[in-house]
């Protein structure tokens, strides 16, 4: 192995924490301090990172190749957990405790790996509130690990097909909460969709709602997480949002009482947790919140970008969350955009196509932005919404 050889800038340590499950939700300046305390390991296909019952001593993040988690069952045989690619952490348990390694890491082709070791953690959190953040998403991931070891036989014997149909019920409810029509909104021309999929797993969908002062507030709602059908986690979200919407007028409040109500009622060992993008539109311009990394923002007249910043966990990865809003504001030409969920190039991409086709009507654009995502993410197409709002 060879250690810190591989010289990546900060921005792109921070890149890839913002998409570890592990760190989502993060301010910019904790990642930062994250980064900061990250370091590099290479290693070749084949070759052992660590055995089952090893002490446990850094927390790792795969950059580029991928790594199978195992654990040796009582008969001597070897039993494949998960497979962990690039963007994906593992070993998490090592920054809570020093316990032995549950169990084994073993690259199956070259592989370079981000890791942070549980001594240079414990000094970045010094007391202040990171702690309290990172050691309540630290708890929820190591119960989840406890229930995905105890529990790989069934979901094994279970097969392929029960999956399937999980899905397709989880499709059928899924277009049952997809809206009709878009809002009419005063001062703006708006546009919503959402791309559906045969085999999508029904795990998006956008929506409307009037707030309590009477403002006009446009949602995206995403499950990224693979297990329980995502729709039904996407139908409580919308629920819970749709029931507290009447009596909040602003977005830190209504985010931050739906994601104490399904913390609430989360379920142990299920973290699927709903990612929402909260669009305001209003005389002034645009409020904007999200629970999770929802991509968006508001392209000028004059072709500048300005992007939406994250606010908060996902709704019900962690209780006691206070979320913050950004206010920007638009004149006439300008043009709000929200993605569910996008990489940086899809979504940069997406921005480039928009600033291309200023004029055309609303629901044109759409329709064009979701045709250009499909075709851009090819075979492995992920169902997506999409927000628009242009101001007259």
């Amino acid at each position: 192995m060879s250690e810190n050889v591989h010289g990546w800038s900060t921005d792109e340590v921070v890149e890839l924490l913002w998409k570890v499950d592990l760190f989502n939700g993060l301010p910019m300046d904790d990642l930062r301090g994250i980064a900061g305390i990250v370091g590099g390991t290479s290693i070749e296909a084949g070759e052992v990172l660590f055995e089952e019952g090893d002490p446990g001593d850094a927390f790792y993040i795969v950059f580029k190749g991928a790594i199978e988690i195992s654990k040796l069952r009582a008969d001597g045989t070897r039993e494949k957990l998960a497979v962990r690619r690039a963007g994906e952490g593992f070993g998490e348990m090592a920054l809570l405790n020093d316990a032995p390694r549950s169990a084994a890491a073993r690259a199956t082709e070259a592989t370079q790996l981000m890791s942070v070791s549980r001594e240079d953690f414990e000094k970045l959190l010094g007391g202040d509130s990171l702690a309290l953040r990172m050691m309540q998403g630290l708890s929820k991931a190591l119960r989840a690990l406890g229930v995905r070891f105890a529990s790989v036989e069934k979901i094994h014997d279970v097969g392929a097909r029960l999956r399937v149909d999980a899905y397709e019920i989880s499709r059928v409810m899924q277009a049952g909460m997809l809206p009709s029509t878009a809002p009419r909104v005063e001062g703006f021309d708006v546009a919503a969709g959402t791309t559906t999929e045969d085999s999508g797993r029904g795990a998006s969908v956008w929506d409307w709602v009037v707030l309590g002062d009477g403002r006009t507030a446009l949602l995206t709602l995403d499950v990224r997480q693979d297990g329980f059908p995502p729709a039904h986690h996407l139908g409580a979200a919308r629920a819970v949002l749709r029931g507290l919407a009447a009596d909040h007028a602003t977005l830190p409040q209504l985010l931050a009482k739906a994601n104490e109500a399904l913390s609430a009622a989360a379920i142990e060992g299920l973290d699927q947790f709903v990612e929402v993008g909260i669009l305001v539109l209003g005389p002034q311009g645009v409020e904007w919140a999200s629970a999770g990394r929802v991509p968006g923002g508001v392209i000028r007249r004059d072709g500048t970008f300005e992007e939406f910043g994250a606010h908060g966990p996902p709704l019900g990865m962690m209780g006691g969350f206070k979320y913050n809003v950004q206010s920007l504001g638009m004149g006439a030409g300008d043009t709000a955009f929200v993605l569910s969920h996008a990489s940086s190039g899809l979504f940069m991409g997406a921005a480039d196509l928009m600033a291309q086709l200023h004029g055309k009507p609303a629901g044109e654009v759409v329709s064009t932005l979701h045709k250009a995502i499909r075709k851009a993410q090819g075979d492995l197409r992920t169902e997506t919404s999409v927000l628009y709002a242009r101001r007259h």
